[in-house]
C-alpha cells in the first residue's frame, strides 16, 4: 500500500508540473492577442453569395444566372394554365379529333410539345424507377446470399462441436461422484477436472447446437425454396403449410416435399377444373349459336289456325275466340305457333 500511496504521489506532481508548463506556454500566447486582433483580417468572398463580380478593369460582369431544368418549366407552365386535379368528365366525352381540329394550329403545336415534353419526362421517371427497383433487386439478392452463408456456417460450427473427440470428452460430464476415484488422491483431482471441464463445454455446445440445427433446418427450407419456385407464392405455401398442420394433428405427419407435391397436385386439379368449365361453357354458347342460327334459317311454313276457322267458326264461336278454341282442342298447333313465337 505504501508504494502505490507513493506511486500516486509521483502521478499527481508530474501532472502538477505538466499543468503549469502550459499555463507559462499560454500566458504569452494571449497577451499577443489584442495585438494581433488589431489588423484587421481580409474577408473571404464566397462566389456563390456574390451577384456581380469586378474584374481588373473596374467593369462589374452580373453572375451567371441559373438555368431552370425542363420538369421546373413545366410545371410553371401548368401553374399558369391552372390546370384542375380532376378533368370534366363531361367535357373529356364531347372532346373528339374534330375539336382539336378547329384549335389554331400555334395552340396546336403548342399542345404537341407539352405533350411531348411530359412523355419524356415521364420516361426519364420510369428510367429512374427501373434503376432504383434494379438496385434493389441486387442488394436483396447479396442480403439472401449473406443469409445463407450464415446459416452454411452456423451448421459448419455445429460438425465442429459434433466432433467424436469432442463428444467423448463431454460424456464425462455425466460420471456421478461415486464412480469417481477418492478426491484428495491424483487420480481423484484429475477426474474432477475432466469432469468440470466437460461439463463447461457441453453447457457452451447446447446453445450453439440448438441454433446450429435451427440454421441447418433453414439452410434446408431456402434451398427447397430456391429449387421450387411455388414457394414464393403466399397462398400456394399457406396451402403446404396447412397440410403439414393437418396431417400432423392426424397423426401422419409428412415432409415438405410430401405436402408440396399434394398442394401442387390440388393446384392441377384446380386449374383443369377451370379449364373444363370455360370449354363447356365455351361449348354450350357455341351450340345455343348454331340453334339459334339454324332455327331462323328454317322457313316459316305459316299460321298453324286453318282459315276456315275464323271465318267460318269453330265450336259455336267465331273470330278471335274460335282461334283460341282451335288452339285449346288442338295441342301440336298450339306448340307450333309457341315456336314461331320464340323464333320470331
Amino acid at each position: 500500500m505504501s508504494e502505490e500511496n507513493s506511486t500516486l504521489q509521483d502521478v499527481a506532481v508530474v501532472n502538477e508540473e505538466t499543468v503549469s508548463n502550459e499555463a507559462d506556454v499560454a500566458a504569452p500566447v494571449q497577451t499577443e492577442a489584442p495585438a494581433a486582433e488589431a489588423q484587421p483580417e481580409p474577408q473571404e468572398t464566397q462566389p456563390e453569395e456574390a451577384e456581380t463580380e469586378v474584374e481588373s478593369g473596374g467593369v462589374e460582369v452580373a453572375a451567371p444566372a441559373e438555368v431552370p431544368s425542363q420538369s421546373d418549366k413545366i410545371r410553371k407552365l401548368l401553374r399558369k394554365l391552372d390546370v384542375p386535379d380532376d378533368p370534366n368528365e363531361q367535357l373529356m366525352e364531347t372532346i373528339d379529333e374534330e375539336s382539336l381540329d378547329r384549335l389554331p394550329a400555334n395552340v396546336r403545336g403548342l399542345l404537341r410539345h407539352l405533350a411531348a415534353a411530359q412523355r419524356q419526362q415521364l420516361n426519364e421517371e420510369q428510367e429512374k424507377f427501373k434503376v432504383r427497383a434494379g438496385e434493389l433487386d441486387r442488394k436483396e439478392a447479396e442480403l439472401r446470399t449473406k443469409a445463407r452463408d450464415l446459416i452454411r456456417n452456423r451448421a459448419q460450427l455445429n460438425r465442429v462441436l459434433l466432433d467424436p473427440k469432442l463428444q467423448e470428452l463431454i460424456k464425462n460430464s455425466d460420471v456421478p461422484e461415486d464412480q469417481l476415484a477418492d478426491p484428495y488422491s491424483e487420480e481423484g483431482i484429475q477426474q474432477r477436472i475432466q469432469r468440470g471441464v466437460a461439463q463447461a463445454m457441453k453447457a457452451f455446445q447446447a446453445p450453439i447446437t440448438d441454433a446450429a440445427q435451427r440454421a441447418q433446418q433453414m439452410a434446408a427450407y431456402q434451398d427447397f425454396v430456391e429449387a421450387h419456385p411455388l414457394m414464393r407464392e403466399k397462398q400456394f405455401k399457406s396451402e403446404v403449410r396447412s397440410i403439414m398442420e393437418e396431417r400432423k394433428s392426424a397423426g401422419t405427419q409428412i415432409s415438405l416435399e410430401d405436402a408440396y407435391n399434394l398442394a401442387d397436385r390440388n393446384r392441377i386439379l384446380r386449374e383443369q377444373q377451370v379449364s373444363s368449365e370455360k370449354e363447356r361453357k365455351a361449348r354450350a354458347a357455341s351450340a345455343r349459336r348454331v340453334q339459334r342460327s339454324t332455327q331462323s334459317s328454317q322457313p316459316d311454313v305459316g299460321d298453324p289456325v286453318p282459315k276456315w276457322v275464323t271465318e267460318k267458326g269453330y265450336d259455336g264461336a267465331r273470330g278471335q275466340m274460335a282461334r283460341i278454341k282451335y288452339l285449346r282442342d288442338n295441342p301440336k298447333a298450339l306448340a307450333k305457333l309457341r315456336e314461331q313465337q320464340r323464333r320470331r
